[in-house]
């Protein structure tokens, strides 16, 4: 039923307005799950990872893989396999290769939560865990834990820890092998909130020592530690690079010189070298409090909360300047004046497009928060959906090759794949693939073909969307045995790329 009302109301609101089409909608069997965070892949899949919350048991990090035609290539569980340890997964990406990479942490307690354990996790494209490292309780570390991967699938992890205190970079090989684990020269950090690799370094973000103080640390790849920054603010809740080396940090101040001043939404910039070179401060008429930030194509895109001056509930704020700080347009979401809007995650298009997932009004029958995605283009609203189940909060939003929108609500990991039939520019142009299989009708062999040019993946996906075989092949035509394989219609899946369909028919 839930899906079924949710292709209705794509279909009806593509119909009328021609804005958007819910291409598929698919929650988690166990509506207990959290979705967390999404990635996608070369081939257009989709990854999410979620968890359980302890209270409730089998407190689990879950790794999902999606297709783009929403069926569920498989699901992977990583658990501690011990009593009244729980783990919960903080972050996801892929590399060219489509191997995945996934952060948590582990740790204990219900109602509060004691992180004593940071763990890193490689999964291929076919979902077979390629290895699994943790950092032992030695120290303890926030509760966020980010990576990313360079082209070399070498893999960096940023933590913030406290004994030893300041942030924590952590290198990995592809193979797992830890390479380094480095921590800031005189430790400023104290929760860590974002991460950023761009030509050979890495920056953090987070919390710093002191009263109202966010913290930026950078190294070079090489585990070299930089330079680091004290920055006057609640905290330093993102951070980005430019092609420059600049460094963008996003904060929160109440200036204290001006009377009666609410908090603004600031953005620092420091060059290559650590120096402070500018900082650009933005009002939106109350307290604002900034959340995420994004580089694309030389403008910044900010999402946050405002809560207006005059008192009363949070609205959800938008808005993108250029890399000197001008003010290109901003707007707010407030479906509902007695509710609180606020966005959970954004994506940007290398023309300016904008998509913003979060919860937030209108009403719907007696439901206050909602499960809200969102599309601007030049600060204007082009579309908006929301979801009618209460607790489908929207944490996670990625780019489709074409004019896709992967979103990743947190309520029952769901997934919801958008067509943006206004989208006039593509996240990155489909790569050509063609593969083919004959003979379609297959009975004993099936001889597989196509266009790539070195070595790929294939897997078979059966009727119930299972692996049920695996291989890697050069760039010729090579047939396999599937006379084992039952009646049924299957696919063919590489990570090239490329899929197709054939029947099994004895």
């Amino acid at each position: 039923m839930p899906r079924i009302y949710h292709l209705l109301i794509g279909l009806l609101a593509s119909a009328s307005h021609a804005q958007f089409t819910i291409d598929w909608s698919h929650p988690a069997t166990d509506t207990y799950k959290n979705g967390v965070m999404a990635a996608r892949d070369t081939s257009d899949n989709v990854i999410v990872v979620g968890t359980r919350t302890s209270s409730v048991g089998a407190a689990n990090i879950y790794t999902q893989k999606y297709d783009k035609d929403g069926i569920l290539l498989w699901e992977q569980v990583d658990a501690t396999g011990v009593n009244g340890s729980y783990l919960a997964p903080t972050w996801v990406t892929t590399s060219s290769t489509n191997n995945i990479f996934v952060t948590g942490y582990r740790y204990s307690g219900t109602s509060t939560i004691y992180p004593n354990e940071v763990v890193v996790l490689k999964y291929d494209a076919l979902g077979n865990l390629q290895w699994r490292r943790t950092l032992d309780p030695t120290f303890t570390f926030g509760v966020y834990v980010r990576c990313a991967v360079d082209v070399d699938e070498n893999v960096y992890v940023g933590a913030a820890g406290l004994q030893p205190g300041g942030f924590h970079l952590i290198k990995y090989d592809s193979n797992g092998i830890e390479l380094f684990h480095t921590m800031e020269a005189d430790p400023i950090g104290i929760n860590m909130t974002s991460m950023r690799l761009k030509d050979g370094r890495v920056v953090l973000s987070g919390r710093g020592i002191g009263a109202a103080h966010g913290a930026v640390a950078t190294w070079d790849t090489d585990g070299n530690f930089l330079w680091s920054r004290l920055v006057r603010g609640i905290t330093a809740q993102d951070v980005d690079v430019d092609d420059d080396m600049n460094t963008y940090t996003l904060t929160s101040y109440e200036d204290l010189s001006i009377p009666l001043s609410d908090r603004d939404v600031v953005i620092k910039v420091f060059n290559a070298n650590g120096d402070s070179i500018t900082q650009h401060s933005y009002d939106f008429s109350g307290t604002d409090e900034p959340m995420r930030m994004s580089l694309v194509n030389g403008r910044l895109t900010v999402i946050g909360w405002t809560i207006p001056s005059a008192g009363g509930y949070m609205n959800w704020t938008t808005f993108q300047t250029d890399l000197n700080g001008t003010l290109l347009w901003n707007a707010s979401y407030n479906a509902m004046l007695s509710n609180d809007e606020i966005p959970g995650w954004l994506a940007v298009r290398e023309n300016g497009e904008v998509y913003v997932t979060g919860t937030g009004g209108p009403l719907y029958q007696g439901q206050y928060r909602q499960f809200v995605t969102l599309k601007y283009s030049n600060g204007v609203q082009q579309w908006a959906h929301t979801d009618p189940y209460y607790g489908y909060n929207g944490v996670a939003c990625v780019l489709g090759k074409d004019s896709a929108l992967y979103v990743l609500g947190q309520g029952s990991m769901t997934v919801t794949r958008y067509i943006d039939e206004l989208s006039t520019g593509a996240a990155e142009p489909p790569k050509e693939f063609n593969l083919i299989v004959h003979p379609v009708l297959a009975n004993e062999n099936l001889t597989i073909a196509g266009s790539n040019a070195r070595s790929g993946r294939y897997a078979i996906i059966d009727p119930a969307g299972r692996t049920i075989r695996s291989w890697t092949h050069g760039p010729v035509t090579h047939t396999i045995d599937v006379s084992a394989l039952p009646n049924g219609t299957y696919l063919l899946r590489t990570d090239l790329g490329g899929v197709a369909r054939f029947i099994i028919q004895h």
